[in-house]
């Protein structure tokens, strides 16, 4: 039972430690600094691919399942309002790649047939 407790320790730490890295997204995100917000993201999947090595356990301690409840409520919170921020961005780059301009400098650049879907 305490290697149990111990696990579901390390699980929660890991949602702690997501939580803190959505954060730092969200704060580059605001920032408009979206080369970072890439960096902090692959920090997240790393997280992630941790706790798929763990087994991502229900706490059965109480304490510790709303914990969990709480970062997961927080980071999904993040992801929210970095989704948010990033639309104009990614309708800028949408706008740029369809652009005749652009269409004809990639065609160049990669061939005639590397932009046909």
């Amino acid at each position: 039972m305490r290697a149990r407790f111990e696990t579901e320790q390390q699980i929660v730490d890991r949602y702690r430690r997501m939580a803190d890295a959505s954060r730092r997204m969200l704060d580059a995100a605001r920032q408009d600094d979206w080369d970072r917000v890439c960096v902090v993201e692959n920090e997240c999947a790393q997280l992630v691919a941790e706790l798929s090595r763990i087994g991502d356990l229900a706490p059965l301690d109480p304490a510790l399942r709303q914990q969990k409840i709480d970062l997961l409520k927080r980071v999904l919170a993040d992801d929210a309002e970095i989704r948010q921020l990033g639309q104009p961005w990614l309708k800028k780059l949408d706008a740029l790649l369809r652009s005749p301009a652009t269409a004809a400098r990639l065609g160049r650049a990669y061939g005639a047939g590397s932009l046909q879907g």
